[in-house]
């Protein structure tokens, strides 16, 4: 079964709500939205979520909704090259 990118975009989202819940600072992600902070540039850099449990809400999510390997792929990608926060701590 192939599925639809809408479905995996949903799964992406479900995945960003999660990091962003669990970053430094802690934020809701759907309120972030209706703010409009997303529109601004290099808004992520603001959120810290150290990159091993960004993985593991990755592994998380995929495993809830059983995607193959291609989805999976798929999915990280767009994580890594998107808005999730970021694994640097400022000094």
């Amino acid at each position: 079964m192939i599925r639809s990118n809408r479905y995996l975009n949903k799964i992406c989202m479900e995945i960003y709500r999660k990091m962003y819940k669990e970053a430094t600072p802690s934020a809701d992600l759907d309120e972030l939205i209706k703010k409009g902070i997303t529109k601004k540039e290099r808004w992520f850099m603001n959120y810290y979520l150290d990159e091993k449990r960004q993985m593991e809400i990755i592994d998380e999510i995929c495993k809830k909704y059983k995607c193959n390997k291609w989805e999976r792929n798929k999915i990280e990608n767009s994580i890594w090259l998107g808005a999730s926060p970021t694994s640097i701590k400022k000094k």
